[in-house]
């Protein structure tokens, strides 16, 4: 099977895996796996997307996805010390 993007939570426990997301119409067709085993499709409105927009643009992800390189580096320096 192809790539995936899997959530945890807290705990470490598997939330939610999904595989594909893909344009029908209006309307955006999430195609996905609820705690493990309930294989779905998740419809997501153009409004909805929007609000998603309005998470996503916060300072808190932009920090993040601008400090991506250096968390990439740390975790492969820490596995290169591990081995």
């Amino acid at each position: 099977m192809g790539r995936s993007v899997k959530v945890f939570n807290a705990e470490g426990n598997e939330v939610v895996e999904i595989y594909s997301i893909k344009r029908d119409g209006g309307r955006l067709i999430i195609d996905g796996k609820a705690l493990g085993v309930m294989r779905m499709d998740m419809t997501v409105s153009p409004n909805e997307v929007i609000d998603g927009l309005r998470m996503i643009f916060t300072w808190d992800v932009i920090s993040f996805i601008l400090l991506l390189p250096y968390f990439m580096l740390k975790k492969l320096i820490y596995q290169s010390q591990g081995t």
